[in-house]
């Protein structure tokens, strides 16, 4: 029999987190951004819990580097080639790049070839068994997802592994047999049409309250994975005990992120000398990896047994990449200022979330500039 949950779910959008007193900070600067993550199966990585999406506008080398630079943690899309992996590599020793935090990503297409190119990396670059490995599928409910995750795993038994994505606890302890951390959301994306074309998906942050409790009570991680709007929001994953969180639409606009800018004109209400003045704006593109478009670029086309579950967006040109990080990380610090948390692994302790019906005043958003 079909089950109704009546309980209400909630994302980023209906919650805010409570200031209140906690310990003394004067500062963002005395906040302790990054921390050390201890992996299940023995690896440990330092840094602030940020990840950008592995998708190909956003996944690529230029925002890695950027992220890799600043501290944190970066994926790399599952279609670059061993060779342009390998140049990316010697580019960043050569210009003093760490590479401890980067993951590199296979899907489930084709399996024993990208395991092979993971050999082949280990082989060239003497990681002694511990890279870092990011196994993406949209659907980690299946066999075939969890197969291919406890072969990666024998391969590599040293190597810290994140697999995903998944919508629900039932299947994480299964999943953290082989795995290091579980990548929760599904549908949540800003390029993802999944909950339009199927009806599946689980809003953010009771997905990452439901899943973080049995992960971590087993030594596992999470990382949240979609439905990041503002830096605000990447607040919110880690004060609701995320230990990482992935976005890719706010890294999309930048110069680093793959894609050429885009102008496009348009006609104001605004009226000079009889004719309508008009105004240009500047864009790139972004785009979903199940959708059409991304299956006609990498996989030949889109097969005649599914349906596009990404869309193609343009996203508004933000310029500067660094420019997005600094509003990131003093996002994030001046939070901990705000509810006395001195690292950002005592957010979740310090934190207290309450729900809301409004969030912003928008009165005058016409008039921004």
């Amino acid at each position: 029999m079909t089950q109704l949950l009546s309980e209400q779910y909630l994302d980023y959008s209906d919650v805010l987190i409570k200031p209140k007193m906690g310990i003394n900070l004067n500062s963002r600067k005395d906040v302790a951004l990054e921390r050390v993550f201890k992996f299940k199966h023995g690896q440990v990585r330092t840094g602030l819990g940020l990840f950008n999406a592995n998708m190909a506008t956003v996944g690529n080398f230029a925002v890695a580097k950027k992220l890799l630079n600043k501290g944190m943690f970066a994926t790399i899309h599952k279609h670059y080639t061993i060779d342009e992996i390998s140049a990316f590599l010697i580019e960043c020793r050569k210009d003093n790049v760490p590479v401890d935090n980067l993951f590199i990503t296979i899907g489930l297409k084709n399996s024993e070839d990208q395991i092979q190119k993971l050999k082949d990396l280990e082989s060239r670059y003497d990681w002694n068994n511990s890279q870092n490995i990011c196994i993406d599928a949209p659907n980690f409910y299946i066999p075939k997802a969890q197969d291919v995750l406890a072969l990666v795993r024998r391969e590599f038994p040293k190597s810290v592994i994140m697999a995903g994505n998944i919508a629900s606890a039932d299947v994480c302890l299964k999943l953290l047999d082989n795995a290091d951390i579980i990548k929760c959301g599904i549908g949540s994306g800003s390029a993802c049409l999944t909950r339009k074309q199927t009806g599946c998906g689980v809003p953010m942050v009771s997905l990452i309250l439901e899943c973080a409790d049995i992960v971590h009570s087993v030594g596992g991680h999470i990382c949240a994975d979609g439905g990041i709007v503002d830096v605000g929001d990447i607040c919110k994953a880690f004060c609701l005990n995320s230990d990482f969180v992935m976005a890719g639409g706010i890294f999309a606009g930048t110069d680093d992120a793959e894609g050429e800018i885009i102008e496009k004109t348009y006609l104001t209400s605004e009226i000079i000398d009889g004719k309508n003045k008009t105004e240009t704006k500047s864009f790139k593109q972004y785009y979903g990896m199940s959708s059409e478009y991304a299956n006609n670029k990498f996989a030949g086309g889109m097969g005649n047994y599914k349906t596009s579950e990404g869309r193609e967006l343009l996203i508004p040109y933000t310029g500067s990449l660094d420019k997005c990080l600094q509003d990131i990380t003093g996002g994030i610090a001046s939070c901990c200022t705000y509810i006395g948390a001195g690292s950002t692994k005592s957010m979740s302790k310090c934190a207290t979330l309450i729900r809301v019906n409004n969030q912003l005043n928008k009165v005058f958003e016409k008039y921004s500039v």
